[in-house]
Parts: C-alpha cells; sequence; structure tokens
C-alpha cells in the first residue's frame, strides 16, 4: 500500500459514505505518524487546489483525563475546509455523514499570525481576534470510530463541519475558564463542560497546535479558526433531533439533523 493508494481509500470512503477498517491495517506494520499527515495533506491539498479553501483547524482530544482513558498518547488535529463551516440554525442532512457525533466548543479566530513551540496562553491571547461558540460536528472514514493514533490524522482528525454561533466576542469580554456550555436534544439537558475541560484553558489547545504544525514545517495565519476541543462528551447524534448548546457568554448555537 502507498500513500496515494491509501489516500483513495479514505478518498472514496467519505464519497461512497462507507466506512473502511482502520489505515493502519493496510500497511504492513502498521502506519506512522509521518505516512498519516502525509495521506491526509494530500487529500487536503487536492480539495484545496480544486477551489475549496483552507479556514483553519481543529484540535481533538484536548480533556485530559479522557484521552489517558483512551490510551491515547497525544491530541490530534484535523484541517478545516470552507465547506466544512457552516451557520446556526437550520438543517443538516445525517445523508451527507456516516457515523457523526457532536461536540460543544470554543472557537478562535485569529488576528496574528502563530507559529513555533512552547506558546504561552498570553500570547495566543495577544494574537487572537475573538472567540465565538460553536459545536463541531465530527465524522470518521474509520469503522466505529476505532483505530491506532496515527489514522486520527490520516483520517483528517476526523473532521466533517463545525456550526458557529454567528456573533464574535473579544477575549476580553469572556472568561475562558469559567464559560459554561449546556447542551440540550429537543430540549433535554443532556450534557455541559466548561472552558477549562479543553487542556485546562482552550489558549493551550491553540498553542499545543501551533507547535505541532512546527513539527510539519506549518504555521497558523491571521484570520484562520481554530476549534479549540470540546467542553461536553462526544455524543453521537440522533437522526431528526435538534440540538442546542447555550454558552453564557457566547450565545447560542442550534442545528437540526436530519
Amino acid at each position: 500500500m502507498t500513500i496515494d493508494q491509501a489516500r483513495e481509500v479514505l478518498k472514496r470512503a467519505e464519497a461512497a459514505r462507507e466506512a473502511i477498517g482502520p489505515v493502519s491495517d493496510l500497511f504492513e506494520g502498521g502506519l506512522t505518524l509521518d505516512q498519516a499527515h502525509a495521506i491526509c495533506e494530500a487529500n487536503i491539498g487536492e480539495r484545496i487546489a480544486a477551489g475549496d479553501p483552507l479556514r483553519g483547524y481543529k484540535v481533538g482530544f484536548t480533556n485530559i483525563p479522557v484521552r489517558d482513558d483512551m490510551g491515547l498518547p497525544d491530541s490530534t488535529y484535523g484541517y478545516l475546509l470552507d465547506s466544512m463551516v457552516l451557520e446556526s440554525g437550520g438543517t443538516l442532512d445525517l445523508d451527507e455523514l456516516i457515523a457523526p457525533r457532536i461536540e460543544c466548543e470554543i472557537c478562535f479566530r485569529l488576528a496574528k499570525p502563530l507559529a513555533g513551540k512552547g506558546l504561552t496562553i498570553e500570547q495566543v491571547l495577544d494574537a487572537t481576534d475573538a472567540v465565538a461558540g460553536a459545536f463541531e460536528i465530527c465524522d470518521a472514514r474509520i469503522r466505529d470510530w476505532k483505530c491506532p493514533y496515527p489514522d486520527f490524522f490520516a483520517d483528517n482528525g476526523f473532521s466533517a463541519r463545525i456550526v458557529l454561533e454567528g456573533s464574535w466576542h473579544s477575549v476580553d469580554e469572556v472568561d475562558l475558564l469559567q464559560e459554561s456550555v449546556v447542551l440540550t436534544q429537543d430540549g433535554n439537558e443532556i450534557a455541559s463542560g466548561r472552558g477549562e475541560m479543553a487542556m485546562g484553558h482552550p489558549a493551550n489547545a491553540v498553542a499545543w497546535l501551533a507547535g505541532k504544525l512546527a513539527d510539519r514545517g506549518k504555521s497558523l495565519e491571521a484570520g484562520q479558526l481554530i476549534m479549540t476541543g470540546t467542553l461536553t462528551p462526544i455524543l453521537p447524534i440522533e437522526d431528526g433531533s435538534r440540538y442546542e448548546a447555550s454558552f453564557s457568554t457566547l450565545g447560542t448555537v442550534v442545528k437540526r439533523f436530519a
């Protein structure tokens, strides 16, 4: 199995809306992180070249106790393209996805570039234009969401869609550690969380991402969106339901699924 062949396998799985087994199973001895990044970057590069611009990134598994319980050695990231960014309200057709799950997150929008390892919370906040409440709709091309760690990167961090509340707030207006959210399904509360659940502070997730991109010779650019990880459990989406995330400062995000 070559990088290009593995890329085509994932590409076909997403197009057909049919999950596959772990990509690692296709490689003798398993998939390395470098191979996984190469697979993802080739697919993303093709989509950008076809006219779907890069809008930013998502960081996954930022709840450290949950990550450790899953046996993952580190967090993950994926790319966000323009076609993945949705507005609050309306209905998302589940036929577009395979096995989607929903998360409540704080999205950062950068005003300045960020690059390098070891960035502080203060440096991230200084480079941040504004923050917003958001859903992330994750989706795995890999069956049952079960795979070795490198596969998360090969499959673009299980990225699918994000849903933005629509209004942006200066970081000076928000207590990012204590910003709370309540998630309801058809009016019934199903989860809640606070900003501190994302790596202890959502800005830490941005700093982590900048460091990992630096390892790949990349950096964050002004205007890019960064999804900083879920504040609530990762929950499967039920067909026909309406989900609403009510943030204490960042407004309300709504999406129906059918």
